[in-house]
């Protein structure tokens, strides 16, 4: 049944509606999978269990009797233990949340059930969705390579998808934490542009940047589960002729990352152009005013989100968090001033961008693809989650997604970014899904355990 878990959403589906395979198979062979290889991963926080199983027998039954729900139905899917649910406690990594927030369901966890998803579980995020390693628990292991960086805060949302534990897993992403983990895994990963997924419901970070997204091992299904999960109407059909399209390339941006993921890069640039994309250079606009003031603007309101519990509860937190919300109590109103002006003005300088080009192309991080340790240095620098890559189109809710970029000789995963225009989400999957046709990248999962 292992080899269940190798198929795409799209050859689920199909699987499914022949009858050659069947929901509850599916949702028995994964269980099975979960409980042998998760006690050394530790993707997950929480299994659904014998609601799961109903919710698979149900879907087989539906889709006997000619009830189809769209794409995700019967699919095995996870959410991030931030997402409330009626079934399974919600902890948001943090100590003591378990008891403190309501067992319901969060909007994006009620359309995929709408869907006819199968919700097998919650996994892993870093406490409060921040740098600090959840409460009590062990922090995943990269399904690859032990000592490979997996990726935060959607950290066992990246794990579970490239270790073949769920088809789709719904994470957030507040400064790069879909696409990071995504990187860092092999495998696919779209940050939707602002609230085009309902975030009621889902435990905050910064209301203003926090962004619900899905992960899967490929664009297509990505976009099958946006299907699900997104409000308004989904495309029926991607475009993915991309003769005449023009993607922008910044070689300053290219130069601050590593050598790997710039190589990553131009030999995606290159695939594009198979595809009939021309490369436009362009000069992407500086970042270091922006990020400040969206410093201020993140520590202010995870300083209200967190209101509550701390200081009260402060033993709850670990150091990386507890110093973003002193420094957001710290704040006086008045600064926060200059932010939506130092807004406003970057998005001006980005429409003007997307005025020359119809894509983006970029690295998610500052260096390669980090090990534990290269990490753990990492985080002493200046800029250590490349948040000049990631976190401004948090700010202009512009839609990233990222991409697979193959690994090197050593099995380490490399992976980069496209961006679109906001109301450009349908056609930046469609180029997703356009260059893995030509691509195997998102096919070769770092997994070293069977």
């Amino acid at each position: 049944m292992d080899e269940a878990f190798d198929l795409d959403v799209t050859e689920l589906g199909s699987r499914y509606r022949d009858r050659t395979l069947s929901p509850v198979e599916v949702e028995q062979g994964l269980s099975a999978r979960i409980a042998r290889l998760d006690p050394e991963l530790g993707a997950f926080t929480a299994l659904a269990g014998e609601e799961a199983r109903t919710a698979a027998r149900q879907a087989e039954a539906e889709l006997a009797a000619g009830i189809d729900r769209g794409p995700l139905h019967g699919v095995p899917v996870t959410v991030k233990d931030l997402c409330l649910t009626r079934d399974m406690p919600t902890a948001a990594g943090l100590r003591g949340f378990a008891e403190r927030l309501p067992r319901r369901d969060a909007a994006v966890v009620a359309r995929l059930r709408e869907a006819g998803a199968v919700l097998v579980g919650k996994t892993y995020t870093t406490a409060g969705a921040f740098v600090d390693p959840a409460a009590d628990r062990p922090f995943p292991r990269h399904p690859g390579r032990a000592d490979i960086f997996p990726g935060m805060s959607s950290t066992g949302a990246g794990v579970a998808v490239a270790a073949g534990l769920c088809s789709v897993a719904i994470g957030t992403d507040t400064g790069g934490s879909i696409r990071l983990p995504s990187m860092c895994c092999g495998v696919s990963g779209f940050k939707p542009a602002y609230r085009r997924v309902d975030a009621e419901g889902v435990f905050e970070s910064a209301p203003s940047l926090d962004h619900v997204g899905p992960i899967a091992r490929s664009v297509a299904d990505l976009a099958a589960a946006m299907t699900a999960i997104g409000e308004g109407e989904s495309p029926r059909a991607l475009v993915t002729d991309l003769a005449a399209v023009r993607i922008g390339v910044d070689r300053r941006a290219l130069e601050l990352t590593g050598p790997k993921s710039r190589g990553a890069i131009e030999r995606a640039i290159g695939l594009f152009g198979e595809l009939g994309v021309t490369a436009v250079e362009v000069t992407l606009p500086p970042v270091a005013e922006l990020l400040a003031a969206t410093g201020r603007l993140q520590a202010w309101e995870t300083a209200a989100v967190h209101a509550a519990w701390y200081p009260a509860h402060r033993g709850d937190y670990g150091p990386g968090l507890a110093a973003t919300i002193d420094r957001g109590r710290a704040m006086q109103a008045g600064d926060l001033d200059d932010f939506e002006a130092v807004r406003a003005a970057y998005r001006q300088q980005l429409d003007a961008l997307f005025a020359t080009v119809d894509l983006i192309i970029l690295p998610v991080l500052t260096i390669d693809t980090p090990t534990l340790d290269e990490w753990e240095g990492a985080m002493r620098q200046a800029d250590p989650l490349g948040a000049r890559f990631t976190k401004p189109f948090n700010v202009t809710g512009h839609p990233a997604l990222a991409l697979p970029g193959g690994f090197d000789a050593d099995g380490l995963p490399l992976g980069f970014q496209l961006v679109a225009r906001p109301a450009d989400e349908a056609f930046l999957l469609g180029a997703g899904v356009a260059f893995q046709k030509i691509s195997d990248w998102h096919r070769g999962l770092p997994r070293a355990l069977p």
